[in-house]
């Protein structure tokens, strides 16, 4: 398992790396409606080194990704909630007009944030969850400028303030959540899981026809 341990960040760059040469130089389309794939792959890493198998920790979870899925569903139906927005096709399956998926990423940018910034913060729980929140935003602005060039999700909005505040006050909450009552971090994983999506975007955004 220590083995498995040392390589897997090797393995979450090139699940990455892997899907950003299959986008450019292989099939644009097919390789990011490969992406539900590509996230449930690490959303797998991210449960199994962070979550402890016992009821407590598996229901916590549970909410985790029920609770970001479920603000999601009202937040497309109806604006309340992030603005007004809709998902592509490239996340699909949709239930609701929410990619099934999309708990699941909420979770690994949960998990993965709440790590980098416990460890700054180890002493300080609100600044380790105010702070996990930014890191988590910071990501979502990045997407943000891509998401629609990718079929991913498109804004009707012009002015993203309001997604951008309700996206920090929802990460506020699972950061709370999690920094409350999961204690299994794993914080190489989560280094490498952070700035291989920031990559990941990055590279999207600075290079996409």
């Amino acid at each position: 398992m220590k083995k498995t341990a040392n390589i897997l960040p090797l393995i979450i760059w090139l699940n990455q790396l892997f899907g950003l040469f299959g986008i450019f130089y292989v099939d644009f389309n097919l390789f990011l409606s490969l992406s539900p794939i590509s996230l449930i792959f690490t959303f797998l890493i991210v449960l199994f080194y962070n979550v402890e198998f016992s009821l407590k920790q598996l229901s916590v979870t549970l909410l985790i990704i029920s609770l970001s899925f479920i603000c999601e569903i009202i937040g497309v139906n109806s604006g309340i909630l992030f603005g007004s927005y809709e998902y592509g096709n490239n996340l699909a399956p949709l239930i609701f007009g929410v990619p099934l998926v999309i708990g699941l990423n909420w979770f690994v940018l949960t998990i993965s944030c709440g790590n980098i910034s416990h460890y700054i913060f180890s002493k300080n729980k609100f600044f380790s969850i105010s702070f996990g929140s930014f890191l988590m935003l910071i990501l979502d602005f990045v997407m943000e400028q891509v998401s629609g060039n990718i079929d991913f999700w498109y804004f009707n909005d012009k002015n993203l303030l309001f997604n951008y505040i309700t996206w920090f006050l929802l990460g506020l909450l699972n950061q709370y959540i999690y920094q409350s009552f999961m204690n299994k971090k794993n914080l190489i994983i989560s280094i490498n899981i952070y700035f291989s999506f920031f990559v990941f975007f990055l590279i999207l955004l600075f290079f996409l026809p």
